[in-house]
């Protein structure tokens, strides 16, 4: 079939999604984004939205530009108490994953959770 377009609906192979590669991504840009960072909640915000562009940004860069990308960042503020947070999807196990990373300091918690869809499109929803 020489010169029809073709459409793939999966990624390439050598483009496979590589949890560990994003996670170093993650903590790469965390811990300097917020290393020696007090926690200031007018800042939370915009500092969650940057995050979270910075890191599809450079995960796009890092050759996985074809997949649909979520990156949900919480920031908080370290004072002992407990946090929990719960995210489901419907997936394809052959093309989905996913990365995390937590970052923790005297004053500030950072909980980023990245979604990746290679295929025809992952269904993601927060609880």
């Amino acid at each position: 079939m020489e010169g029809s377009d073709t459409y793939l609906i999966r990624p390439n192979p050598q483009n496979k999604f590589k949890p560990a590669i994003v996670k170093e991504c993650i903590r790469e840009i965390v811990r300097e984004r917020l290393s020696g960072k007090r926690y200031e909640p007018e800042e939370v915000p915009e500092l969650s939205r940057s995050l979270a562009e910075s890191i599809k940004d450079r995960v796009k860069n890092a050759g996985f530009d074809k997949y649909k990308l979520v990156v949900q960042v919480v920031i908080g503020e370290q004072r002992g108490e407990g946090v929990k947070m719960s995210s489901k999807c419907f997936w394809d196990a052959d093309t989905d994953n996913h990365a995390e990373d937590l970052f923790i300091n005297v004053c500030t918690f950072c909980s980023v959770h990245s979604d990746y869809s290679g295929g025809e499109g992952a269904k993601f929803k927060s609880i």
